[in-house]
């Protein structure tokens, strides 16, 4: 059965604590880090991971949407993430930087950016614990998604069946009600979901729905 990992960039920050509460069920809790340099915007730092810290959650799952990613992986590891995501886009040592990942004890994710193939992962597969493929161009919220980025979802399940790989697949960028059913259909593990989550009337509501579709 497929996660849920609710992304809080889409939450009321005003009433962090509340928010966080409301999703308590979901499998995962998503934190995006935006430097404004690798990507558009600037969001969350070591000072939310603290604050989370203080308060009951899900498992962190941070996607480290920042420049030289390296600097900050001991940190943010440290700060309680389960899972580390991180881009092929931009780390020319990538290999090198999953295995720094995995040392801290976290699980090592690689992205992939809507306009990137597949075929750039091929020598980093077998070394990462999961592949993260977005459905949007990073950086902002509640962007449509792009269908056609999904078709990766299909490759990488192919690819780890023909490989014997055991890398999960998680989607983020404009996954909702409407489209969850397909996308577990194609082959992914881990839904990250924002605004289908936090800007609805109830998220937990929307938590359960989701995992009774995946039922």
């Amino acid at each position: 059965m497929a996660r849920i990992s609710p992304s809080i960039l889409a939450a009321d920050l005003t009433e962090l604590a509340r928010e966080v509460i409301r999703v308590r069920d979901a499998d995962y809790l998503h934190i995006d880090v935006m430097d404004g340099m690798f990507v558009p915007n600037i969001t969350f730092g070591v000072p939310i991971m603290e604050a989370l810290g203080r308060l009951h959650h899900p498992p962190l799952d941070v996607h480290l949407m920042i420049e030289d990613p390296s600097r900050y992986v001991k940190e943010y590891a440290a700060l309680g993430a389960k899972n580390l995501h991180v881009h092929v886009e931009g780390n020319y040592h990538l290999h090198r930087l999953l295995g720094q990942i995995r040392e801290t004890g976290s699980r090592a994710f690689v992205v992939l950016n809507p306009s990137t193939p597949v075929s750039l992962l091929d020598e980093v597969l077998s070394c990462a614990d999961g592949v993260l493929v977005m459905t949007v161009n990073p950086g902002y919220t509640g962007q449509e998604f792009i269908p056609e980025a999904a078709k990766k979802i299909d490759v990488l399940d192919r690819i780890r069946t023909e490989r014997d790989l055991k890398f999960e697949i998680a989607v983020d960028g404009g996954v909702s009600l409407d489209n969850a059913q397909d996308l577990v259909n194609r082959g992914a593990d881990i839904l990250i979901m924002g605004a289908a989550v936090f800007r609805s009337e109830n998220p937990s509501v929307v938590v359960r729905k989701i995992k009774e579709l995946k039922r």
